[in-house]
């Protein structure tokens, strides 16, 4: 348990400290569409934010924020609860959060945005683009003695298949194999930055089946090789810039370090966490000097992530959803061609499990089913549904979310996206997936008056 706790607290300390906010009772009351038969016909704003502020009443979480949208902007933004467990630091819309694996999705419009300028073949082996994944093996168990049993692949993963999470990539925290090549030290972990994927192997056959994994990371070791760029400047240049996202970035700026939410655990992660929850009012705790996030000069990272490790605030990321409602238009900027963003947006996999994972590290994540029990497939960087969900989104919605809780759908069908956040771990956390599902469902519940 030792091993777990220091990686995760280790790496945590890369990801930084306190803030400054302010409730937003949220008062938005419009049409957003007519006619959609799944989509929002009216916003009930006062379900909504009681959707977000119900858990806050009952100290389940300490911070909820959520955004909703269209294709002409936000049209509804509330935040709730505190940034700090002390309550220092009243939570806003503009807190700034560690959005984690939301990232992905940046990342792969950033590897079509080469590939619509020919510089970048999605289906070319990926080797083409990073030599140093010529000789990947497919890591198939273990002896007896914990030596690894490799075989060699039938052919290696595309660009496509990075993108699709059907490479043969996994996750240590969720694939068995993977993790224990990570404790016998095959393998680096989250903590060792591009270490953790370098000598990473493949777990399947490429292109047999979806599984979530370090694909995204080596597309942003892809999108580096081809552009020249670290993946933090050709997201400022390319994506953060056009867009006009200044609250998005790898390297949080000192003069925006109090507007960072802390990131809070559950105490039932060990005795140490169930210790510390003695001095807290509810189950949710701070690891000092760890829960906190530290500021660090622009461009200063050794490695970016493709995968993960980006902080914004909900309403940068909305401009980013708001492009692709738009077809890739920001205003009259084209950010991604149409055809590019309806790549995206269609199926790459149809195969049982989709977005459903078991966790192999507990304090990281519990068990996990992105498609909330729904139809479910896989595009280019999003999770889609293909028949809508349950909770309000029509067909072929898109989704994913981040390692700390935070959550987005986009709808193109009823012309709108949401994103809910809080800063917890574990990921998948039963109270954070409570709340975002009631946020989503009174988001598209009808105004009956």
């Amino acid at each position: 348990k030792l091993y777990v706790i220091n990686h995760f607290c280790l790496w945590r300390n890369k990801m930084n400290n306190l803030k400054e906010v302010h409730i937003f009772p949220a008062i938005f009351f419009f049409l957003l569409i007519f006619g959609a038969p799944k989509g929002l016909a009216a916003l009930d704003s006062l379900s909504i934010n009681e959707a977000l502020r119900k858990p806050i009443i009952e100290k389940r979480l300490n911070m909820t924020i959520g955004v909703l949208g269209n294709s002409k902007g936000l049209t509804f933004q509330a935040a709730h609860g505190h940034t700090t467990l002390n309550k220092d630091f009243p939570a806003q819309v503009d807190s700034i959060v560690a959005i984690a694996s939301m990232t992905k999705l940046v990342t792969t419009v950033a590897a079509l945005q080469l590939y619509q300028e020919g510089k970048l073949d999605i289906d070319k082996s990926v080797d083409v683009y990073a030599q140093n994944l010529s000789s990947l093996k497919i890591l198939t168990g273990f002896t007896d003695n914990n030596e690894p049993i490799l075989i060699a692949p039938k052919r290696r993963p595309t660009i496509r298949e990075l993108m699709s999470h059907t490479s043969g990539f996994v996750y240590s925290m969720w694939n068995s194999n993977a993790m224990t090549a990570e404790e016998e030290g095959l393998t680096g972990d989250l903590l060792s930055g591009k270490e953790m994927i370098i000598n990473a192997p493949l777990a399947f056959e490429p292109g047999e089946r979806w599984e979530y994994g370090i694909g995204t990371d080596w597309l942003g070791v892809i999108v580096e090789n081809v552009s020249g760029m670290t993946l933090a400047e050709y997201f400022e240049e390319n994506i953060f810039t056009p867009l006009q996202m200044e609250d998005t970035f790898y390297e949080i700026p000192e003069d925006k370090i109090e507007r960072v939410a802390n990131l809070l655990f559950r105490d039932d992660g060990n005795i140490l966490f169930k210790f510390l929850s003695l001095f807290s009012e509810s189950d949710l705790i701070e690891i000092p000097f760890l829960s906190s996030p530290k500021p660090s000069a622009k461009y200063s990272s050794e490695h970016y992530s493709g995968g993960g490790n980006l902080y914004s605030t909900l309403a940068d990321y909305s401009k980013f959803l708001q492009c692709l409602l738009n077809k890739g238009m920001h205003g009259t900027k084209q950010i991604l061609s149409s055809t590019m963003v309806d790549m995206i947006f269609t199926s790459e996999i149809n195969s049982p499990n989709i977005g459903v994972a078991k966790s192999q590290a507990p304090l990281f994540t519990n068990d996990i089913d992105m498609s909330f029990g729904s139809e479910a497939s896989f595009g280019l960087g999003l999770l889609l549904h293909p028949s809508g969900t349950e909770f309000g989104r029509g067909e072929d919605s898109g989704s994913w979310g981040g390692l700390f809780n935070t959550y987005f759908w986009i709808d193109r069908q009823a012309d709108v996206f949401g994103i809910f956040a809080t800063q917890v771990a574990p990921f998948f956390d039963e109270v954070s997936i409570e709340t975002f599902q009631a946020f989503e469902s009174a988001a598209y519940k009808r105004n009956l008056d």
